[in-house]
């Protein structure tokens, strides 16, 4: 089964760590991985494409979601923001888990929430989602927001007060309870209106700029990863559709596991018609890095092109030269590595990658490979009926192509936006 998570950005997502360790541990047939998408409609048409059973959502499209799911549950509904979707029929349900990681990190931190004063920064999804977990906990609660007009709107939705950011000093001074749900480039670490006995909850893990001030100032800081992990186990419950028990995940274990050190080597996977070989070359140039074709470099060793090699030494010897070079240059830093279609399909291939390079796929759809390719010039499409061998081929491909994506990026349209894309979640993956 497959499940991930889609957002703008997401590679800094610790998500498919804790989800892949549950998997393991419970043997459990799953894998989980990322989907940089550009809106939430690009999100759903990779989700129904690629054949997930589920995804969870994150910023910016918790609220975006909304409008394209087809039913939601309760509190979906009345958050006004999904961070859970799921097939139901014909159509998708939207969930929503983060109000169970706001009020799971607080109180497990012993933190109640009943007669506090709680101020939430932000109006996105995840301050929505907090709002309505700190009011359904009977806090008194005041959502800020840049947009003071967008704060009041949510506070008229769940029942608060709502203003604008300037407010937080005078807020905050009242407070118990302060919770940040926004970007760290908002609000400057150095005039947060912070003191002793004050408890904040921090949204952002990736980044978190807020807790050297606030321990600074005998805050009770509270981390993002405590949210994550608190929203996990029931977004874990409705992938599974059974019990899942609260230590169900080694949580040390799972949020040590991080991709991010071996960006330095940069893995393109993908179908034929793909871009792979633009895209990489175009993300080296952005990068800096050293561009390496591993078809590109079979011909040059061979001194033949691929079509010789496989027409008179057969499939076998190629996949040998590929899981050579694969071998050779997995791992080798400040280099865009452009994999073969078939790559993946050889395990080696895929544990060299997953030690040593960060791995992106890059996906279109099979109309967009058909109008990009010359499907009769391609070797393995020698058939009688090309297209049709074109689907069983990505058939065969697409698990392996999967589970070896630390990273699955779509490509339907322009290869400048999604180098673009690709560069800013690197970029962005502190």
């Amino acid at each position: 089964m497959r499940f991930a998570v889609a957002g703008h950005p997401v590679l800094h997502s610790r998500s498919p760590a804790i989800f892949n360790s549950f998997f393991r541990t419970r043997d459990f047939p799953g894998h989980y991985s990322r989907l940089a998408a550009s809106s939430a409609d690009e999100a759903l048409t990779l989700f129904r494409e690629i054949g997930l059973a589920g995804m969870n959502v994150t910023a910016p499209f918790k609220t975006e979601m909304i409008p394209h799911l087809q039913s939601l549950d309760p509190e979906a509904a009345g958050i006004g923001a999904a961070n859970v979707v799921m097939r139901e029929g014909d159509g998708l349900k939207g969930f929503n888990t983060d109000h169970f990681g706001v009020s799971g990190a607080l109180e497990s931190q012993g933190v109640a929430l009943a007669g506090t004063r709680a101020v939430v920064v932000g109006a996105g999804g995840a301050g929505r989602a907090a709002a309505y977990a700190l009011v359904r906990g009977g806090s008194e609660v005041t959502v800020l927001n840049r947009d003071a007009e967008k704060a009041r709107l949510v506070a008229d939705i769940l029942g608060c007060a709502g203003g604008p950011l300037a407010d937080l000093a005078a807020r905050a001074a009242e407070a118990d309870i302060l919770v940040f749900t926004v970007h760290p480039d908002v609000l400057d670490p150095g005039s947060l209106p912070l003191r002793p006995g004050l408890a904040v909850l921090d949204a952002v893990y990736c980044d978190p700029v807020y807790e050297q001030a606030a321990r600074a100032k005998g805050v009770h800081y509270i981390r993002g990863e405590e949210w994550l992990k608190h929203q996990a186990i029931p977004a874990l419950r409705l992938f599974l559709g059974t019990p899942v028990p609260a230590d169900a995940v080694d949580w040390p274990r799972a949020l040590q596991d991080d991709p991010r050190p071996r960006r330095e080597t940069i893995a393109l996977t993908g179908f034929m018609g793909s871009g792979k070989t633009t895209i990489a070359r175009g993300l080296a140039s952005r990068l800096g890095y050293d561009l390496l074709d591993v078809d590109d470099w079979i011909e040059t060793q061979e001194g033949r092109s691929i079509r010789n090699i496989l027409a008179s030494s057969g499939e076998a010897s190629f996949r040998k030269r590929e899981q050579e070079a694969i071998a050779r240059f997995a791992g080798v830093k400040r280099l865009v590595l452009a994999c073969g279609g078939g790559a993946m399909m050889d395990e080696d291939n895929r544990r060299a990658l997953a030690d040593r390079a960060l791995t992106i796929w890059i996906y279109t759809g099979l109309s967009t490979t058909f109008a990009r390719s010359d499907l009769g010039g391609r070797p393995l499409l020698d058939h009688p009926r090309p297209s049709a061998r074109a689907v069983e081929l990505l058939e065969e491909r697409i698990e392996d192509y999967f589970r070896s994506a630390d990273l699955i990026v779509g490509n339907e349209d322009s290869p400048d936006r999604t180098v673009e894309r690709i560069h800013e979640e690197i970029r962005r993956a502190r």
